[in-house]
């Protein structure tokens, strides 16, 4: 019962932190945010650490297993979140998180091809449901003369939108596969428990953190860095929910229940999602919207019965 409360106050904590981060979209990009919510769990473990004394228990960690920890936080964070903050800037938080709820999905394929696991006719029917789902989200329903409005332009943002959520999906699929191993083996060499977890997202938030601010600094040449202290409020506390909080969640979680429980728990982010998208942004979800929500969690527990 551990695993699935933090596995839900994993969803939680990630489905606040991304409407947070759309009240910012315009003030400071996703690499940026991402560069921000990275170095924010940084320092968080390397508080934890240090004040545990157990920062030095790193050097006990294979070489092997710490570049797995550092290809699992690649696929999630670096490749996947930053991806995911861009398809929401373009389709919005509900519609750009349902179309990557597919993520279960595609761990179920990747586990197919590279694992050898049988192809049962319930994925057929899962990706029929995600698909027609996505489509709805994602279809314009407002009235014909928002129709006329519609440009080549936005259509093409809306294609774009979509692309980067699926990116985010696959990536998100990689990571937690990544992830359920690597921070499995560190807790069982290290032994100390959600502290074994901690030191794994020091590993994992450490290297983080140096790729993002790389390509931060590259990117901040076009566009400088948000001054609004408004902004910052909401950079900081977004991190603190995601890479401080919500990661501690999410590592005694993929330890205990595994990747396939995190990424079903995960298709439920949009129940918390969309209420929060209203109180937080006064953003509201169509009916059809809702429905292809409705429809793309279906399928997605689908291949998980």
């Amino acid at each position: 019962m551990y695993g699935e409360i933090v596995g839900i106050l994993t969803t939680i904590s990630f489905a606040l932190s991304f409407v947070l981060a759309r009240r910012i979209q315009d003030e400071a990009t996703p690499i940026f945010q991402n560069t921000v919510r990275a170095l924010v769990g940084f320092i968080t473990f390397l508080i934890i650490c240090l004040s545990f004394g157990v920062i030095l228990t790193v050097s006990q960690l294979p070489i092997l297993i710490i570049l797995m920890l550092m290809m699992s936080i690649l696929f999630t964070v670096i490749l996947g979140d930053t991806a995911y903050l861009q398809s929401q800037k373009v389709l919005g938080p509900a519609k750009a998180l349902a179309v990557g709820n597919t993520t279960p999905f595609f761990t179920i394929l990747f586990s197919t091809i590279f694992l050898g696991r049988p192809f049962t006719i319930l994925m057929i029917f899962s990706g029929i449901l995600i698909g027609i789902g996505a489509y709805i989200i994602n279809i314009k329903n407002s009235s014909k003369n928002d129709v006329k409005k519609n440009t080549t332009r936005s259509l093409t943002k809306t294609k774009s939108g979509l692309l980067w959520a699926f990116f985010a999906s696959i990536s998100w699929a990689v990571g937690l596969a990544l992830s359920e191993y690597s921070i499995g083996q560190t807790n069982q060499i290290l032994g100390l428990g959600i502290l074994s977890t901690v030191v794994a997202m020091l590993i994992r938030f450490l290297f983080a953190s140096v790729v993002l601010v790389s390509i931060s600094l590259i990117e901040q040449r076009k566009k400088p860095i948000p001054k609004s202290r408004s902004t910052w409020k909401f950079l900081i506390l977004s991190a603190l929910l995601s890479y401080s909080l919500g990661s501690i969640f999410f590592g005694e979680a993929v330890y205990i229940v595994g990747a396939s429980f995190m990424a079903l728990i995960s298709t439920a982010m949009p129940l918390f999602t969309i209420p929060f998208s209203y109180f937080i942004n006064k953003e509201k979800l169509s009916k059809k919207g809702f429905i292809g929500v409705i429809l793309t969690i279906l399928g997605v527990i689908l291949i998980l019965i």
